[in-house]
């Protein structure tokens, strides 16, 4: 059954606005960390890349990135199977080298001691991957490399977003089912949960990181990503887009996987936050919030992108509750009263299930590589970014 809210466009934030290159900096870094750290697993150094370190020049960042991510490979590959947080990607991306490290053990007939008793009956923790070196045989403790081009090739098939951890944990040997924690919803993960608070100690540095969350960085000298965050299009440019697009009468809202406290800035820097209405703004806070408050009723419930949550949160506002927005058979906005931007799979997957008209732009982390993609999935048009809008959205206006 469809109704109306009004006309809204809803924006995607990360591709779409603002540059997502200082959140897959964060992402390469945290996996970087948390396999080389000797407060993690502390692998032996490559040759190729520094000794674990919480100050680094922009050459060095880059090279972490471009050896993690294969050249970025590895983010056009989950940005293909519709994952749309860089926490995920952080954690998938170290996960799956933990799980080829133990995989990898087992097949030489080598396992870690302990068990549950030392990972938790939750799984394990990233505190706890020290042990994992302690574990081994001296003569396996400087023998095993991660290779990072290997998650191209070996990732379990079929599974889409929310659904790729739970493939990963399929791999492990049985003796390590649970060390990933419950891997139905990653947010359940201890370990995820470790990613995201080192993931946010690089983007945000040690002192905002403190300010934010009161308590200490876990390594210090983070100078923080954010503060080297740019637009996408200049600023002049994107206020006189929104200006346009609030001139044809058409509300703007936005649905982030940001927290609310990371996208205000980028907003206010660039003196655009008045164009978006506050009740169609929808962050990670809100989709968590929601989360929290339905998981009695649906244990593995998760509704970020591809989930369509996001989208019809920032349509519907308070006129919807969380439920009926989250269980099937939400209401859907009328025709063409509905349209959702963004550059990636997974927000034309949650745009199509919200019954959203959806708008690709090409200033992703693909670029023109999804041109085709987009108009094959039933985009309705695929533009180079969002100045081209207004002069399309007119003709609805």
């Amino acid at each position: 059954m469809t109704f109306s809210a009004g006309r809204k466009i809803i924006f995607d934030m990360d591709g779409v606005i603002t540059s997502e290159e200082r959140y897959w900096d964060a992402a390469a870094l945290t996996a970087w960390e948390l396999l080389f750290s000797v407060n993690y697993l502390g692998l032996k150094p490559l040759a190729t890349l520094p000794p674990f370190k919480t100050v680094l020049s922009a050459p060095e960042i880059a090279l972490v990135r471009r050896a993690v991510f294969c050249e970025d490979k590895v983010i056009s590959f989950f940005k293909q199977q519709a994952l749309n947080s860089n926490w995920d990607l952080a954690f998938l991306t170290f996960a799956f080298q933990f799980v080829s490290l133990l995989c990898d053990l087992a097949s030489r007939g080598i396992f870690l001691n302990g068990g549950v008793e030392v990972w938790g009956a939750k799984g394990i923790t990233a505190a706890k991957l020290s042990l994992i070196r302690s574990f081994l045989p001296p003569d396996e403790r400087d023998r095993w490399e991660p290779s990072f081009e290997s998650v191209l090739g070996s990732w379990p098939q079929g599974a889409k977003g929310a659904g790729l951890a739970a493939k990963l944990c399929r791999l492990l040997p049985p003796r390590y089912a649970q060390i990933l924690g419950d891997c139905s919803s990653t947010s359940l993960s201890p370990l995820w949960k470790d990613v995201r608070e080192i993931f946010q100690q690089w983007y945000l540095g040690e002192q905002k990181f403190t300010e934010i969350f009161g308590r200490k960085a876990g390594a210090s000298g983070k100078e923080g990503l954010i503060y080297r965050e740019e637009p996408i299009i200049e600023a002049p440019r994107l206020k006189e887009t929104l200006s346009r697009l609030k001139g044809l009468g058409w509300e703007l809202g936005i649905a982030t996987g940001r927290p609310l406290s990371e996208l205000l800035s980028p907003l206010e820097r660039m003196e655009i936050r008045q164009y978006f209405h506050p009740g169609s703004v929808v962050t990670y806070d809100e989709v968590v919030k929601a989360e929290n408050a339905l998981r009695g009723e649906f244990p593995n419930i998760s509704l970020g992108k591809p989930h369509p949550f996001p989208f019809l949160k920032a349509y519907w506002g308070e006129e919807k509750n969380d439920r009926q927005l989250a269980a099937p058979g939400p209401p859907l906005p009328q025709r063409r009263m509905c349209w959702v931007v963004g550059d990636a799979m997974a927000d034309l997957l949650a745009a199509r299930e919200a019954g959203a008209c959806f708008i690709g732009v090409l200033t992703g982390q693909s670029g023109a590589c999804n041109k085709e993609i987009f108009a094959r999935e039933g985009a309705e048009v695929v533009l180079p970014d969002i100045t081209f809008l207004p002069d399309f959205i007119a003709k609805y206006s």
